[in-house]
């Protein structure tokens, strides 16, 4: 083979070399550039971790600690008018004439209201949805530690997988709440309906 047909053999070579595509493992990027799978699997690990993982997280966090500042808050309202109500009980009985009559009603009207505050807490349930978000909050922490540790050839699926499980197991606990809810309605509703059943005739 001559030289002059050497230029010409190597062009057809590179022509046939990019009709059969890039090496295996490798794409090929709008620009034509090679891009790793490697790089892709860390582009899709870095936004999920941002856009699912940790606003989840955040999400999780601010409602436990939401719910458990109203739970503080429905507790010491309730404590304090427990306190004003017995206070208003003692100082009636060293008033006379409309002053123990004021306090006597006082004491009563606060009663009321320490009930009604216990009954709303009672009726949102802060304690317990606290201890959902907390709950999910906490296993999500451990997974999003396991995410991060986790190297460029671990199994991504099974990973998401777990942490999908995590927003689908606090999806499925307000269902639970809901019955417990309705269970508890029922069982207060039983001594009302009881009680208005008429005497039988003797």
């Amino acid at each position: 083979m001559s030289e002059g047909d050497r230029p010409a053999e190597a062009a057809g070579r590179a022509v046939s070399s990019s009709r059969d595509g890039p090496p295996a493992g490798q794409e090929v990027s709008l620009r034509g550039a090679p891009v790793e799978a490697g790089v892709r699997d860390a582009s899709f690990r870095a936004l999920y971790r941002e856009l699912r993982i940790a606003d989840q997280q955040a999400f999780y966090h601010a409602r436990a600690d939401e719910y458990a500042a109203a739970h503080r808050q429905a507790l010491m309202a309730r404590n304090l008018l427990l306190f004003l109500s017995a206070l208003a009980g003692v100082v009636g009985q060293f008033a006379a004439g409309i002053g123990r009559a004021a306090c006597g009603v006082a004491a009563a009207v606060l009663a009321a209201l320490a009930g009604a505050v216990t009954g709303f807490e009672a009726l949102i349930g802060f304690a317990q949805l606290e201890k959902l978000y907390g709950d999910a909050a906490l296993n999500l922490d451990a997974a999003a530690i396991d995410w991060d540790a986790a190297g460029p050839d671990a199994d991504v699926t099974a990973e998401v997988d777990r942490i999908e499980l995590i927003f689908r197991t606090e999806n499925g606990q307000w269902g639970q709440l809901l019955v417990q809810r309705e269970e508890s309605a029922a069982v207060a509703e039983e001594p009302a309906a009881t009680s208005q059943l008429p005497e039988p005739e003797k």
